[in-house]
């Protein structure tokens, strides 16, 4: 019999396989647990409480103090009997802040990906005794022989029709027929569009009759606990195949889509209500090892110079082959990318921003932890990716987190110390906007040097690794419930659990946001060098993504994260990969012009490319090393 599992606060009990690690229970439990270093030990996110049999190797991020009271590592403990395990809310994964629909791109002609048309046929007699197909597509104004359909499909050409009494909507996806039911049924086909990212995921239902959208879910990766960022997940492929990780990319669209819709033969798709077989297309925009891992494809390529995939413009496939819980001869369509680390969400970014169609140079970032860069017009595109790392993210940083609840998004230190916490709730940490808004305040107010290093305060103090500023002091904020006996800290002394819980940005946060703020500011400078312009000569700056829309502009030019222009020229698109996925699902227009920019785009490669060092170099100072390139932090 297989040891169970216990998961508290959520009250959530698996029985496993005896040796399984209490972070895949976790996943496996639906019990979000941080994790950033696909199971190593060495990220020290994943710390819970243990009771039971378990087997678990020392950690340097587990104090002697903390081991004695039942802290363990997630990854790194493996369960040998029944237990029970404690996530403290530090380990907790909160549900997180997902911006889309702000591109206001408009579709001069709506053409959805697939088509609904009604067929209204006579029934066969003896004058007119054409196969039951060749009757259906000469009914939908088709010839017979130039629509592919499924053998699955064919064998229910003859209930559909007759049930329907000659009446039945065929679903068109281009010159391929993927869904035929009896009656009129025009009006009930939707499709998902998807956002596949490395850190989290977005999914919207669309109602391909209106284009309008029928429900938006978000969610982690699932792909989380086996790495933060690509090159940890392609590592994991060379060591243990990708077949585990393309199964849960696939897990977590599924978990979305019973989240959008309803599933099994009970289902009757009516009014807002709607079935996952009535969802006959999906459209998925994401980076290139996303998309791989998606496909099933081997990645390894991508790591290793020349940097080549297997594939930057891949086929469309099926649900069925994927083994997605949509309609199983729906289309999946993937936006196609540009090269390994220029991916089909920047593709789905330029063509929502709108700027492959104006004359106008315009420059798109797309702050993550690949920093995209996107330079050009409607007559050529640059592309490059820097390596910016996860402090935006929340990655790197103490007590960086995720835009979820309680992470604090904005941060004003003049006249005192004053910030906002998303879902008005106790800060639990720091997501990337507040993280911004803190560093270039401490600069601006004179509490940090232009080289990241704190000045002394009342709120500067040593801590365990060198200087660190308190923004919030645990004791002058409620605890919101959170007991201290029940997550095993009352054997602390209480001056050290209130230490323990205040939020401090220290100087190797602060390094680790320079580098990143510097690694992107600095791919936009080559490109702009490689064609020849100044930012000064940019009409427009897109910024891209869920975080992009929460910075503070005047903040984030302090730092040097953005050129110090007319603050009129920035343009937030929030999620554009998933508005461009959804523009790619409803249009062709959208869909020619993704190929367009797939073909356009040069790809700039900034490992080899020694001005990106020289650049980069001069960037890692607040703002930069040259003042006169920010006249109003000057």
């Amino acid at each position: 019999m297989s040891p169970q599992v216990t998961f508290h606060p959520k009250g959530r009990s698996i029985d496993v396989p005896e040796g399984t690690s209490l972070l895949e229970a976790a996943i496996l439990a639906g019990v979000e647990v941080n994790s950033a270093c696909a199971g190593k030990g060495v990220c020290g996110r994943c710390k819970v409480i243990v009771e039971g049999d378990v087997e678990s190797e020392p950690s340097a991020k587990v104090t002697g103090e903390e081991w004695s009271t039942g802290y363990r590592l997630a990854c790194r403990t493996k369960v040998k009997g029944a237990c029970t395990v404690f996530v403290p809310e530090e380990t907790q994964l909160r549900p997180m802040q997902i911006v889309g629909g702000g591109t206001g791109t408009e579709l001069k002609a709506f053409t959805p990906v697939v088509r609904a048309v009604l067929a209204k046929l006579r029934p066969p007699s003896l004058q007119d005794n054409d196969g039951d197909l060749e009757r259906l597509l000469k009914g939908i104004g088709c010839e017979p022989g130039t629509v592919e359909v499924p053998l699955s499909l064919l064998r229910e050409v003859p209930r559909a029709l007759r049930e329907g009494e000659w009446t039945a909507t065929a679903f068109l996806d281009g010159g391929r027929l993927v869904d035929l039911q009896p009656w009129d049924r025009t009006s009930r086909s939707f499709g998902a569009a998807v956002d596949l990212g490395t850190t989290t995921v977005a999914l919207q239902l669309v109602d391909l009759g209106t284009g309008e959208m029928v429900a938006q879910v978000s969610d982690y990766n699932r792909q989380l606990m086996y790495g933060e960022d690509v090159l940890a997940r392609i590592m994991y492929c060379e060591e243990n195949g990708g077949e585990r990780l393309r199964r849960l990319a696939v897990d977590t669209i599924d978990h979305m889509l019973a989240q959008a819709c309803s599933s099994g033969e009970g289902c009757e798709g009516k009014g807002s209500r709607v079935c996952a077989d009535e969802v006959r297309a999906m459209v998925v925009a994401g980076n290139t090892t996303m998309v791989h891992l998606l496909l099933g494809l081997d990645p390894r390529s991508i790591r290793y110079e020349p940097y080549a995939p297997v594939t930057n413009l891949p086929p469309s496939t099926t649900a069925g082959e994927l083994g997605v819980a949509i309609n199983p001869r729906a289309a999946v369509h993937l936006v196609p990318g540009r090269a390994s680390y220029v991916g089909g969400d920047v593709v789905a970014d330029v063509i929502a921003s709108g700027m492959a169609r104006g004359e106008g140079v315009c420059l798109l970032i797309d702050v993550g932890t690949n920093g995209e860069v996107v330079l050009g017009n409607r007559e050529w595109l640059l592309a490059c990716s820097a390596s910016a790392g996860p402090a935006f993210e929340g990655g790197e940083v103490r007590h960086g987190m995720r835009a979820g609840e309680g992470a604090i998004e904005r941060v004003s230190l003049r006249g005192g110390v004053r910030y906002s916490v998303i879902g008005d709730t106790r800060p639990k940490g720091l997501c990337g906007s507040g993280l911004i808004d803190l560093v270039a305040q401490l600069f601006l107010t004179g509490a940090l040097d232009k080289k990241g290093h704190l000045q002394p305060s009342e709120r500067v103090r040593e801590g365990e690794d060198g200087k660190e500023y308190v923004l919030v002091r645990s004791r002058d904020v409620e605890r919101d419930g959170y007991d201290l006996k029940a997550n095993g800290m009352a054997r602390f002394p209480m001056d050290e659990v209130e230490r323990r819980r205040d939020i401090t940005v220290t100087e190797a946060d602060i390094a680790n946001v320079i580098r990143t703020k510097a690694a992107i500011y600095a791919a936009a400078e080559v490109l702009l060098d490689t064609a020849g312009l100044a930012f000064g000569e940019l009409e427009r700056v897109y910024i891209a993504g869920g975080f992009g829309h929460h910075i503070d502009l005047d903040n984030a030019v302090a730092i040097g994260l953005l050129p110090d222009l007319p603050r009129e020229r920035f343009t937030f698109l929030g999620n554009a990969s998933l508005d461009g996925a959804k523009l790619y699902l409803l249009s062709g227009e959208m869909r020619e012009e993704a190929l367009r920019v797939h073909r356009a785009m040069a790809y700039v490669e900034l490992s080899t490319d020694q001005r990106f060092f020289e650049r980069f170099s001069s960037a890692t100072f607040l703002p930069h090393t040259d003042l006169r390139r920010f006249p109003s932090v000057k």
